[in-house]
């Protein structure tokens, strides 16, 4: 759990809420009277949520989107071609927070799912006359899907009965402290999941199963048998709920649906599944992301993967073969030997084992060291790399370790690439063994490749997620390039696929002023360099407004030797250009799908 979510002792939180007193009572000497910040208005379409939030292939139905300046929405624009949708209307949102410095609207829309979809979430946006909003998704089920009933109460003596799994619920949070109830059967001996899939970012839920057992003083009181807010709460892992139970008594039970720490809003939109059976085991690993990936456990070390480096460094010269070698527990002697490069792999089955293996370097060599968790991963499984000299002197680690400014700690985290100078030729041994002393297992794998560096471009990341242009104006698309491993080549950045009246030029920005980072430790050899590039998007008095987005594209090449390589990466942007002013004639409502 975070820590925000675990409870303090008694003592401990009396002794930090003391510190924080007393730090606010300095800050507002300081600072004088606080004024509370002035809310952020927001300037373009913005989508929050769609209830509900999906249904099965073939099936039409109603829904209804909320989110800010969609009142004159008149399309949606989705990823794939089997789902359609129609704009009935859009109103101010009843449920819109009076105070609100931008008031939520509510469209309505009628969705067709084709019965040729695929199971699983798919993005979308909203298309108004002020531009294409961001990205929100909505689910298709492959099992009966149903909506909670609007006569819902939210009191446990009148929830719904729900039967004939696997079924999936519909339903939405709306309000602070509001919970969901749900009646099921269940026989003795049988194993259920519970799934709870949410449609909003904020909104993390969870699920608790009850049973009206009784107690000495309330012959009528519903006691929790399970709970789970989520599998594993950690950076970048779903916070969906699932639990799986055996239920030891047959009879009557319920499940509720609750917003964590009893939160709620008109966006906490959600879908509970039920089924037999304790169904696939959750994924404890980080969402996947797009675009490449270097930096994290869990990206694929591949045998090609030194090709694909040399692609992104305009590198010529052929990959060199990758060997693949197995390490042994430290205490076989003789160690076996690698070759460099080449890759290790091995298993931390029993707790405090430490597995090592040889390798040889001639002359000076600037080497990458980058591991994969093939199965669990951090947090669960945490491989400490060292790489040791003939003495046994510790040359280079992937603990990455800083001071920190505050408190004055050290602070120690692991990392999945290294890179390090070995100034010498020499025996040189790898080590690897997990963070602690008792965490093990068979799904502890790691693989671990050693190899020359390669200067290459790394992760290209476009800030915006959408641009809306009106004639005569000019936007910026700020794009953010690693390079990896000392890379120095020029970069060329091409915008293609733009619409009419609309060209690209380079730009430039003010540099953020940013003090040297202190006490921050060997950083060159755990993260990349970072370079922020700047294109301008100019639309001409003359450009046409646009009926629908359009992807522009932001292609991103290398040059080696003055010679324009091949595309090593390509970021989508959609864009429209919008009128400048709210008489322009409607646009029929319509859905899109994304070319």
């Amino acid at each position: 759990m975070s820590p925000k979510k675990r409870a303090l002792s008694g003592s401990r939180a009396k002794a930090r809420l003391g510190i924080l007193g007393a730090a606010a009572f300095l800050l507002a000497l300081l600072t004088g009277t606080a004024r509370p910040a002035t809310p952020k208005t927001e300037t373009e379409p913005r989508a929050f949520s769609i209830y509900p939030l999906g249904n099965r292939p073939g099936t039409s139905y109603q829904a209804q989107i909320r989110g800010v300046k969609l009142q004159d929405a008149q399309a949606l624009w989705f990823e794939t071609d089997g789902i359609q949708a129609r704009i009935d209307h859009a109103l101010r949102d009843p449920e819109s927070d009076p105070n609100a410095a931008t008031p939520s609207d509510l469209v309505n829309v009628h969705v067709v799912i084709a019965s040729s979809a695929k199971p699983g979430s798919y993005l979308f946006r909203v298309v108004t006359k002020q531009g294409v909003s961001n990205a929100i998704s909505m689910r298709v089920t492959d099992e009966r899907t149903i909506a909670e009933p609007e006569s819902l109460t939210g009191e446990p003596e009148h929830a719904p009965r729900l039967e004939a799994f696997p079924l999936v619920m519909n339903g939405r949070i709306a309000k602070k402290g509001e919970v969901d109830y749900y009646r099921f059967d269940a026989h003795a001996g049988e194993t259920l999941s519970f799934e709870a899939f949410s449609g909003f970012s904020a909104f993390d839920p969870s699920i608790t199963i009850l049973e009206p057992s009784g107690s000495w003083f309330d012959p009528h009181r519903l006691n929790r048998i399970a709970f789970n807010d989520e599998p594993l709460y950690f950076p970048d892992f779903s916070t969906d709920a699932k639990l799986v139970h055996r239920f030891e008594r047959g009879g009557s039970y319920l499940v509720s649906v609750a917003a964590f720490e009893g939160r709620g809003a008109s966006n906490d939109v959600y879908q509970l599944r039920i089924s037999a059976g304790p169904g696939t085991p959750p994924s404890l690993r980080t969402l996947p992301k797009p675009g490449w990936q270097e930096h994290t456990f869990t990206r694929r070390v591949s045998a090609d993967w030194l090709k694909h480096l040399r692609e992104r460094g305009a590198l010529v010269q052929p990959a060199e073969d990758l060997e693949t070698f197995h390490a042994v527990e430290d205490s076989v002697k003789p160690l076996p030997a690698m070759k460099v490069p080449g890759i290790v792999e091995g298993v931390i089955s029993r707790p405090g084992e430490t597995q090592r293996i040889a390798f040889h370097i001639r002359d000076s060599q600037d080497l990458v060291l980058e591991v994969e968790t093939a199965d669990a991963t951090v947090p669960l499984f945490n491989p400490v790399l060292r790489v040791l000299d003939s003495t046994g002197r510790e040359v280079v680690t992937n603990v990455y370790t800083q001071l920190n400014n505050c408190g004055g700690y050290m602070m120690k985290t692991i990392q999945p690439k290294i890179a390090v100078s070995l100034g010498a030729t020499g025996d040189y041994s790898l080590e690897i063994h997990d963070i602690t002393a008792d965490a093990a297992g068979t799904n502890f794998a790691y693989r671990v490749l050693i190899r020359r560096q390669i200067p290459h471009i790394g992760k290209v990341e476009v800030e915006q997620e959408r641009i809306n242009l009106a004639p005569g104006e000019a936007k910026q698309i700020s794009v953010a390039i690693e390079r990896e491993e000392n890379y120095s080549g020029l970069v060329a950045l091409t915008v293609e696929g733009l619409p009419p009246g609309v060209h690209a030029v380079a730009g430039s920005e003010a540099e953020e002023d940013k003090p040297p980072l202190m006490n921050g430790g060997k950083v060159e050899r755990y993260f990349p360099k970072k370079q922020r590039s700047v294109l301008l998007l100019m639309a001409a008095p003359d450009a046409p407004v646009s009926s629908m987005p359009q992807m522009a594209r932001i292609v991103v090449r290398p040059i080696s030797d003055g010679k324009v390589a091949q595309v090593v990466d390509t970021e989508f942007v959609p864009l429209m250009v919008v009128a400048n002013s709210e008489n322009t004639p409607p646009i029929a409502h319509a859905t899109g799908s994304k070319p």
